[in-house]
Parts: C-alpha cells; sequence; structure tokens
C-alpha cells in the first residue's frame, strides 16, 4: 500500500512538473483575408471598360482586374481588356525592356500621351506606371521625369526626332514630332485589335472626368480629328473646369486653358459665351495675343449684330426688344456711342407711350 502511495506521489509529481516546464504553444497567426474585389453591378459593357480604365489612372488594379474579368465574360475576344490585363498581371520586368531613356515632363502631357507617342498605345499609361514606381498613373507633374522603356516603337520614334533636330530629353516637342512621325509610317504598328482608337479613348477619359488626360489625348489629335456635339460640350467642360483648378497656380496654363474653351463654344455658333471665355483668358494673362484677337474680333461681330437688330426692332416700335438689345450691347461695349444714344431715345420713347395709355 505504502508502494502504490509512493508511485502515485511520484507520477503526479511528474506530471506537475512537465506541466510547468512544457513549451506553451502559440496558436498559429491569423492570416488576413486576401482583398475580395467584385465587379460593380448594374454596368453596361462599355462603362465597365471605362471604369477598369478610370480605376487603372488611380492605381487600383484590384478593382479594375475584376471589371476586366467581368467585361471578358460578355466580350470575349476583346483585345483592349486582355492587354490592360496583362499589364496588371505581367511583371513589369518581363513587360518592357530594362533599357530606358529618361525624358522630362512638360506642360500639357501624361503618362498616357507618352504611352502613345513612344509605345504606340495611350493604355499602356498603367504599365509604364509601374515602369516608374508611379503609384498614382493620373497624377503626374510638369518636370517630372519618365523612364520611357526602349521598345522598338519608342526607339523609332526617338531616332525621328533626333533626325529632325528635336530635344530628345523633353516632351515639349513631341505632339509635332508624333503628327510628322506618323505621317511617313505606312502602317500603324498598334491596330484597333490591341488599343482603342483616339475618339474611343477620349470619349472614355471624359466620361470619367479624367480631364487632364482626356486634354493631353485631344491635343495630340489630327486636326481634321472629327467631334459630335456631346464631345464638343464634354470638351468645354473638361477645358474649363481644369482653368478653373490651375487659375491661382498657374495662371498662364489657366489663360489658355479658357482660351480652348473660347475657341470650342465659338465652334458651337454661342459668341456671347465665347467672348465671356476669351475675356476670361485676358484677365488671367494679358498678353494671350490669339485671346486678344478672338476676343476684339468678337466683340466687333457682336456689337455691330445687336446694334443692327435693335435698330430695326426700334423702327417696327418694337421698344422693349430694341431696349433689351441696346442693354446688352452695352454690357458687351459700355462706350458704344451709338447704342447709348438710341437707347436714351427709345427709352424715352417707352415713356411717352406709357404715359399715354
Amino acid at each position: 500500500m505504502g508502494s502504490i502511495k509512493s508511485s502515485l506521489a511520484i507520477a503526479a509529481l511528474l506530471l506537475l512538473v512537465g506541466c510547468q516546464t512544457a513549451p506553451q504553444v502559440a496558436p498559429p497567426p491569423a492570416v488576413a483575408a486576401a482583398p475580395l474585389f467584385t465587379p460593380e453591378p448594374g454596368l453596361s459593357d462599355q462603362q465597365r471598360l471605362s471604369k477598369a480604365i478610370a480605376l487603372l489612372s488611380e492605381g487600383s488594379a484590384g478593382q479594375a482586374e475584376a471589371e476586366l474579368q467581368a467585361y471578358l465574360r460578355h466580350k470575349h475576344n476583346s483585345k483592349v481588356a486582355k492587354t490592360l490585363l496583362k499589364q496588371i498581371n505581367t511583371p513589369v520586368g518581363e513587360y518592357y525592356p530594362s533599357d530606358f531613356v529618361a525624358i522630362t515632363l512638360s506642360n500639357g502631357e501624361s503618362l498616357s500621351t507618352i504611352a502613345k507617342q513612344y509605345l504606340g498605345d495611350a493604355l499602356q499609361f498603367y504599365a509604364l506606371a509601374q515602369y516608374n514606381n508611379i503609384a498614382n498613373p493620373g497624377r503626374t507633374t510638369i518636370g517630372q521625369v519618365i523612364h520611357v522603356p526602349l521598345t522598338d516603337k519608342a526607339q523609332a520614334f526617338i531616332a525621328f526626332k533626333l533626325d529632325k533636330g528635336m530635344d530628345t530629353s523633353s516632351t515639349e516637342q513631341d505632339h509635332q514630332a508624333g503628327s510628322e512621325f506618323q505621317e511617313q509610317v505606312e502602317e500603324v504598328e498598334i491596330s484597333e485589335e490591341s488599343s482603342l482608337t483616339d475618339i474611343e479613348t477620349l470619349r472614355l477619359l471624359l466620361g470619367e472626368g479624367q480631364y487632364q488626360q482626356a486634354i493631353a489625348a485631344y491635343e495630340q489629335t489630327s486636326p481634321t480629328f472629327q467631334l459630335n456635339g456631346g464631345d464638343i460640350q464634354d470638351l468645354i467642360t473638361a477645358y474649363s473646369q481644369s482653368a478653373a483648378d490651375s487659375s491661382d497656380n498657374n495662371p498662364e496654363l489657366a489663360s489658355s486653358y479658357y482660351q480652348r474653351t473660347g475657341n470650342l463654344i465659338a465652334s458651337t455658333g454661342d459668341n456671347l459665351r465665347a467672348l465671356e471665355m476669351f475675356n476670361r483668358s485676358l484677365q488671367l494673362d494679358s498678353d494671350n495675343e490669339t485671346s486678344k484677337r478672338r476676343y476684339s474680333s468678337l466683340k466687333l461681330e457682336l456689337t455691330d449684330a445687336y446694334h443692327r437688330d435693335a435698330s430695326l426692332a426700334f423702327r417696327r416700335q418694337e421698344l422693349e426688344k430694341a431696349i433689351a438689345l441696346w442693354q446688352q450691347l452695352l454690357t458687351i461695349d459700355p462706350d458704344h456711342i451709338h447704342a447709348t444714344n438710341y437707347l436714351i431715345q427709345a427709352q424715352r420713347l417707352q415713356d411717352k407711350l406709357q404715359r399715354l395709355e
């Protein structure tokens, strides 16, 4: 009996010692769940592709990939979507060669315009951003240095600029060089199968409010580029908003944006509103020669038309119409002596007729 008790005591002691000295096993670390991206419901195919491009311009590749996969379920053969997905999923070291040329961004240039000029496809802006470790492809600044991979297309474009004696260290002459370069290329290397057309790219950027990139894309187009009424109105919004955004920090740039806004508005026939844009342009930069010229010619055209129509209305005894037209004229040109004199006569005659009634 004593031996049994002794054995139990030893076993209890060993068990106690074992419990005190056994290493504590830490619970396995919690594994963070990978972010789940799901495509936005209710979008049309065009809206979904547009959204994916806008997301990539913000650097949001995860959600963009989800939208592109959803798009491909409807558009199985879309080379655009497949090209964008390849940019997302291919290591940038495999996507582009390691050799590059360094260029400095000038006014109005962006990653999309560089991608179009040097790489042949504006939609390669995302891969180009990854190549340069830029988290937000839609945000670049004047003077920023961009490394452009030396693809065959890029080498051909740079060689063309060198042959023309152009500066290859900046984008300042790229618009001119790009137009001339395309004229001598017999076959465009990047076809519609792998790239959006210029108008499709422009409309996508405008639709998503990517105004700076839309302006840059538009200014790279040919002078014969055809726009419909909706495109023009969207561009007017893009230029006027960009002008307002830059008026404090860069008044000369804002002036040029208001000038372009005025040009677009004038093309719709709304000369009075166009005149206002040219006036805003001159308030920001009084040396803007184009705005000076357009403002003077439109001012003369409008005042002549108002005075002619007002005089005709006055002769017909349409006094209210005549007065309104001369008043409108004087808001444009307060020193118009003929309008001032005729307005006084019309108002006096109107007063007399009212007293007679």
